[in-house]
């Protein structure tokens, strides 16, 4: 290495060290950061925080990781959010409806997330009764451990019985519930 080039990367040194030392600095030079910044951290009073049901309505489960709804989901072309679970897992839909020719049924299937792996399908169940009016509901549950993965979710891959169909169905009320002691 020539003296020239010695120099050089000595240079190049000091300023990476100049801009780390400096871009720190000015990081605590805005004040006190907060000694958690852990994104589980709440506080109840916060506005917009939503409380669980501590009991369910008549007819409805128990508390539950999430609720919400299906719009215009066709066979295989959605997946739900994911959640952590590895046991027993609890899916309901309220108010099932199908935008073209009626619906009679909706296969869902329940995975399990594998990091850098294939997901683990943890079978179908056919859903029915939703269909039968604007509050009617249907649930299924899986109660079984996979290693591997934490974190689960649904698909639809059929609307009644095929997984080719165009319609989109849409769900009015879905929610996931891990807890088997609800029933």
């Amino acid at each position: 290495m020539t003296r020239t080039s010695q120099v050089r990367a000595v240079l190049i040194a000091a300023l990476a060290a100049t801009t780390l030392v400096g871009t720190i600095t000015s990081a605590n030079a805005k004040g006190t950061q907060p000694k958690s910044r852990d994104a589980y951290v709440t506080n109840p009073n916060d506005p917009g925080l939503i409380e669980l049901y501590s009991t369910p309505e008549p007819g409805q489960i128990g508390p539950m990781n999430w609720d919400g709804a299906i719009g215009g989901w066709g066979p295989g072309n959605f997946e739900s959010r994911h959640w952590d679970d590895n046991d027993y897992t609890e899916v309901q839909f309220i108010g099932c409806v199908v935008d073209q020719g009626g619906g009679k049924s909706a296969g869902v299937k329940l995975w399990q997330s594998i990091p850098f792996s294939i997901d683990k399908d943890m079978g179908t169940q056919t859903y029915y009764n939703c269909f039968t009016g604007p509050d009617a509901s249907t649930r299924a549950w899986w109660n079984a451990h996979y290693e591997g993965g934490d974190k689960r979710y649904f698909t639809i891959p059929q609307i009644n019985g095929s997984s080719t169909i165009r319609a989109t169905m849409s769900v009015k009320r879905v929610y996931v519930d891990t807890a088997l002691a609800d029933d």
